[in-house]
């Protein structure tokens, strides 16, 4: 069983720990929201500023500009992808364009990279989520309004996550080190970042009717284009990067976010913009059970072509 087989498998206990609390009432849907909006907001944001706090390198730095140019390739072909299956006059469009072009690289994603590839990953994560939010914030919102409003991008723009990576590449390439005792507490915090992602996606599928949505093939058009099509894709334009000197860490990082399940902000999006939130939920609910099974398969293919990271 490779490394990462093993993590998603500790991420999927405590998913199931999380469904189980839902299930129960121990966390319900306003205690689901609350806790998502934390993770957000606060932990998510630390984990990715923290992960900056490390000694400035030549070779991070370049890798970070290389990370940024694959991360904006990977949505190129994942908006393209989206643009080319799903045609305007299906009903729900604009939710699954979405569920195929942003994966959930934030609350699957880092967890994930972190446990494997510990903060070094984290810092080159950042860079795809970093294109995921300007993206997900100018284009997703105008795919779900039908309209653009410059000032609103704007300002839609101004969250935590983007701040975080901002701020974090001031303090890196500036060298400002963090004291301990209060790098020591914000480490602590960010660190809740995997759990507390799980419960939220736990309780999620908890609140969705597994069963009825299985029964509608739209939803594994959806769910095959986001888990198997776009990774596969994506694999056979990055793999001969590794000849050319590309770190196949950097790669391997990229793939994990590009193969998580559909991101949780269409749900939200959906419920934001009036769309039908609830087909949202059940695109992300099975993705992410998929998942357990896809995400293996394509880093095994990402391999299978010769490149080894972890």
């Amino acid at each position: 069983m490779s490394i990462i087989q093993q993590k998603i498998i500790i991420m999927f206990i405590m998913i199931a720990v999380g469904f189980l609390c839902g299930k129960v009432g121990l966390i319900d849907p306003d205690g689901n929201k609350k806790l998502s909006k934390l993770s957000l907001w606060l932990v998510n944001p630390l984990l990715t500023f923290m992960s900056y706090q490390s000694e400035y390198s030549s070779e991070i730095s370049k890798n970070l500009l290389i990370t940024l140019g694959i991360s904006v390739a990977i949505f190129a072909i994942q908006i393209a992808v989206a643009t080319l299956t799903v045609p305007k006059k299906s009903k729900e469009y604009a939710i699954e364009r979405l569920s195929i072009i942003f994966s959930n690289s934030g609350f699957i994603g880092i967890p994930l990279v972190e446990s494997v590839f510990g903060k070094s990953g984290v810092i080159y994560l950042t860079m795809f989520i970093t294109v995921f939010n300007i993206l997900v914030w100018t284009y997703g919102v105008a795919l779900m309004t039908g309209k653009v409003s410059f000032k609103e991008t704007l300002k839609n723009l101004c969250t935590p996550a983007v701040i975080s990576v901002i701020l974090g590449l001031i303090f890196y390439f500036c060298r400002i080190t963090i004291p301990d005792i209060i790098a020591q507490p914000l480490n602590t915090v960010g660190g809740m970042n995997t759990p507390l992602a799980m419960l939220v996606a736990g309780s999620t599928l908890a609140g969705t009717n597994l069963l009825k949505c299985l029964k509608k093939p739209k939803l594994y058009f959806v769910c095959a284009m986001r888990l198997i099509v776009i990774p596969a894709l994506c694999c056979l334009a990055l793999f001969k990067l590794t000849a050319v000197g590309v770190d196949p860490m950097i790669i391997s990082i990229v793939m994990i976010a590009t193969a998580c399940p559909s991101a949780t902000i269409t749900t939200m999006f959906a419920h934001t913009y009036g769309k039908n939130s609830l087909w949202a939920s059940e695109i992300f609910a099975v993705s992410t059970l998929l998942s357990v099974v896809t995400i293996p398969a394509v880093m095994w293919f990402l391999e299978l072509l010769g490149v080894t990271a972890a």
